[in-house]
C-alpha cells in the first residue's frame, strides 16, 4: 500500500475529536477518568467534563429567580467542584485539555442533551454495576447512553 506522504502529498491533519466524560466523581467515574487518560492522546482535544445536579439545586422557577439564588449558586459551585476534580486532574496530569460542565435534572437525559448539543463525538461513562434486580428496576445511566445515543458511547466497567 502506498501512503500519501510517499507520493509526495503531506499526511492530512485529523480534526480534533471532541469527548465528554459524565462524571458524578464516583469511584466508576474515576476509573473511566483512568482509562480514558491511558487509552487516548492528549492531541485529540478538550475532554468536555459533564455533571448533572439535582433539579432542586436550580436558582430560578417558573416565577423567576429564587430568593436564596446566591447561595445556591455557591453550593452548585461546590457540588460541581466535588464531581469533576478527581477526574479533571487525572485527565489533566496525563496532558489532556478539559472544560466543565453542568445541567440540572434526570441524569440519563441531560448527559444524553448535553453530548448531542456538543455533537460529541465520544462520550464516556463508568458503569455502576448493578445486579440484575436492581438494574432491572431502576435501569442504568450507561445502559440508557448505549441505547439511545447517536455517537459512540465508552462504557467502562
Amino acid at each position: 500500500m502506498i501512503m500519501e506522504h510517499e507520493l509526495g502529498n503531506p499526511p492530512r491533519a485529523r480534526p480534533p475529536m471532541s469527548v465528554m466524560l459524565a462524571t458524578d466523581g464516583s469511584e466508576h467515574a474515576l476509573r473511566a477518568a483512568r482509562f480514558l487518560a491511558r487509552m487516548l492522546d492528549p492531541s485529540i482535544g478538550t475532554v468536555r467534563l459533564h455533571t448533572v445536579l439535582s433539579a432542586s439545586m436550580e436558582t430560578t422557577s417558573y416565577m423567576g429567580e429564587l430568593s436564596d439564588a446566591p447561595e445556591r449558586r455557591a453550593a452548585i459551585s461546590v457540588a460541581v467542584e466535588q464531581a469533576t476534580a478527581a477526574s479533571r486532574n487525572i485527565l489533566e496530569e496525563a496532558g489532556f485539555a478539559t472544560t466543565t460542565s453542568r445541567s440540572f435534572g434526570h441524569p440519563p437525559d441531560e448527559v444524553l442533551t448535553e453530548a448531542e448539543e456538543r455533537n460529541i463525538d465520544l462520550l464516556v461513562v463508568g458503569r455502576r454495576g448493578l445486579r440484575m434486580p436492581s438494574a432491572l428496576m431502576l435501569g442504568s445511566v450507561s445502559g440508557y447512553l448505549l441505547h439511545h445515543a447517536s455517537m459512540p458511547v465508552l462504557i467502562v466497567p
